[in-house]
């Protein structure tokens, strides 16, 4: 694979939409489109230098802290490729106030779930990875402990890693084959296009390392926003799963505007049923889903404001 010699920042705001800009009609690679902060790097940078200086010249802002780096791709413009690595990154720096490039970028905007096609605005090629990008950092959440990625098929080894072991495979009727993982995340990143929602895969913020799935998803059967979780067994009794469901609770009353939202599982299963109990989910009923016994647990909107925001802020929930 050839050497980085792009860079981009994905940058967010409180209510994590994506610092967009569009790019002026004079420039030679796609005038008139919207696009990230970001570009080539120098001769002798390193990635995250490269990050650190388009950032201070496209908008005044400094790099604080970077998260992860959550693409590495590449894309061909004019008959030249470029590979290109994207950082979800914070920075230090008046939000409301970029100070964008002259003769380089004429507007700015923050792009949120409902604002998603902003960023196919111009692109008479067509390609969508860049949208794409976008929409995986709106997607995603950050807890105390948890980066949480919308799943697509990027987490099919995770997903086979989660769900062979035979503690998870209990509760799900039998171990994943690779092949069962395939499904399962391009079924999951259909539905975040067709829902604006769905499940995430969670990895430690600070080693990368894989913890579990789990968040917010729209049940058929249910109608409605259904919130369930499963972590890596060796990791159980740490307070995983509650951090999930909390997250996804969040995303449910604070993005999406939800009046309720349901968990259910198996009336065996006594530590999802105590994580629905500390989430404060109430009107435990049973009740038969897919033909199967179930316990079914209930949260309705304005018993969640109390427990998410205790302080009455939204800014302090758990996806922060």
């Amino acid at each position: 694979m050839r050497e980085p010699n792009c860079v981009g920042a994905l940058i967010r705001d409180h209510r994590n939409r994506v610092f967009a800009q569009r790019r002026t009609p004079t420039r030679r690679v796609l005038p008139g489109t919207w696009d990230i902060v970001g570009g080539h790097l120098d001769p002798g940078e390193t990635p995250e230098q490269g990050l650190a200086r388009e950032l201070e010249e496209e908008t005044g802002w400094r790099l604080r802290r970077i998260e992860a780096r959550i693409a590495d791709w590449e894309w061909e413009w004019d008959g030249f490729v470029r590979r290109e690595l994207d950082y979800l990154i914070e920075v230090d720096g008046d939000l409301s106030a970029p100070r964008l490039a002259p003769f380089e970028h004429d507007a700015y905007a923050w792009v949120g779930f409902g604002d998603l096609e902003l960023m196919m605005e111009g692109r008479t090629d067509g390609d969508r990875r860049l949208r794409d990008l976008v929409a995986k950092a709106v997607r995603m959440r950050l807890t105390p402990r948890l980066r949480l990625e919308p799943i697509g098929p990027e987490h099919v080894e995770d997903l086979w890693r989660l769900h062979r072991d035979e503690a998870v495979a209990r509760w799900y009727g039998y171990p994943w084959t690779r092949e069962d993982a395939e499904r399962y995340a391009s079924r999951r990143a259909e539905l975040w296009e067709a829902k604006g929602v769905d499940k995430w895969m969670a990895y430690d913020r600070a080693g990368g390392e894989l913890v579990g799935r789990g968040g917010l998803s729209w049940d058929d059967e249910l109608e409605g926003l259904e919130v369930g979780w499963t972590v890596r067994p060796d990791l159980w009794g740490r307070g995983y799963a509650t951090e999930i469901g909390r997250a996804g609770l969040a995303l449910a009353f604070d993005d999406l505007g939800a009046d309720e939202v349901v968990a259910f599982t198996d009336p065996d299963n006594r530590r999802s049923v105590a994580v629905m109990e500390r989430l404060g989910m109430a009107d435990r009923r049973e009740v038969l889903y897919k033909g199967e016994p179930t316990v079914l647990y209930t949260l309705p909107r304005k018993r969640a404001a109390a427990l998410l925001h205790p302080s009455g802020d939204p800014a302090t929930s758990a996806d922060g």
